[in-house]
């Protein structure tokens, strides 16, 4: 995954950049592992989360998160324990960390912007679309075709029932 500082959006990148000088200076060895994802990339990461919650940090659903838009970035430190000292810092400096995904730093509001962009919130056009087209095919039949392909392609039962239980989701997914 991984990704340069320098695809982030601008208002972004010079704030990263200097997070990532104090947390050397401090000899906390911060590495960027994730900044702009694709809608593919996120919907695999999702997936992924999905199947086991406990054992990664949490994920947006894809048309969800600020990595699709470039107003996120994920970091590191060594030690870990560290990465809360970094969070108070970046927000003390205005930026949107929580802590319950420590490694995840963003621009003020960019989660609640990247919610409201999505085009699969529930009650958004596509998704009533979505939903609407999925009741004329006969017993999800585009879904019931991901499914098998996402069991073949991916060996991973847990993402074909994702699809099953987000049929909206599934046809974009077929349809992109």
């Amino acid at each position: 995954m991984g990704g340069s500082i320098d695809s982030l959006v601008p208002d972004l990148r010079d704030y990263a950049r200097a997070l990532v000088d104090a947390a050397s200076a401090a000899g906390l060895m911060p590495r960027i592992t994730s900044t702009v994802r694709t809608h593919s990339e996120q919907g695999r990461l999702y997936r992924s989360f999905l199947a086991n919650p406990a054992r990664a940090y949490p994920v947006a659903p894809p048309g969800q998160s600020s990595h699709e838009y470039g107003e996120a970035f994920d970091m590191v430190v060594t030690p870990m324990a560290a990465l809360a000292d970094v969070g108070y810092t970046w927000k003390s400096w205005g930026g949107g960390w929580d802590g319950h995904d420590a490694v995840h730093f963003e621009l003020p509001g960019a989660s609640a912007r990247a919610r409201q962009k999505s085009p699969l919130v529930a009650g958004g056009v596509f998704y009533k679309l979505a939903d609407f087209i999925s009741g004329f095919v006969p017993y999800l039949g585009e879904v019931q075709l991901a499914d098998s392909l996402a069991t073949l392609l991916d060996h991973d039962e847990s993402a074909a029932s994702w699809y099953l239980q987000h049929p909206a989701e599934a046809i974009r997914d077929l349809l992109s």
